[in-house]
């Protein structure tokens, strides 16, 4: 008995890392550069802040060996945001959003949202047209 429960616990942290998925800061993008890019990530539709943002994450996701990022027009990608989600574990992701003046080239905020999980934060990103640049998996924190 204990051997099940603990080869089950086992799986969920591999499971877990193997889904955590939290971008570097970037060196050379502006995150508040907002000039959205759509592409299906593993089947899943997801803007991206700007072009420079998604080769970023596009280099990121092959050195680590995943599929590449399938940039699409939105019309297209709208076809592929989840219409239902399972139970995860919730998520805090980071949302960028211009300076409020509009000038280049300066900083603007970075808003923090819940989540129940992973599935609902791409939902409500690709729903709502707005790019996030990490998440964290929080527990016990809904």
């Amino acid at each position: 008995m204990f051997r099940i429960i603990f080869l089950g616990a086992a799986l969920l942290v591999v499971e877990v890392k193997a889904n955590l998925q939290i971008l570097p800061e970037p060196t050379t993008c502006n995150i508040y550069e907002r000039n959205l890019v759509w592409v299906l990530e593993d089947c899943i539709c997801r803007p991206i802040q700007n072009p420079c943002l998604m080769e970023q994450e596009n280099s990121l996701r092959l050195s680590s060996r995943k599929t590449p990022l399938v940039p699409v027009s939105e019309e297209l990608c709208k076809h592929f945001i989840p219409k239902k989600c399972l139970i995860g574990l919730p998520v805090i992701a980071q949302f960028p959003k211009p300076p409020k003046c509009g000038c280049k080239g300066k900083p603007g905020t970075i808003t923090e949202k819940k989540f129940k999980n992973v599935c609902e934060m791409k939902k409500y990103s690709a729903k709502y047209k707005e790019a996030y640049t990490s998440y964290k998996f929080t527990l016990g924190t809904r």
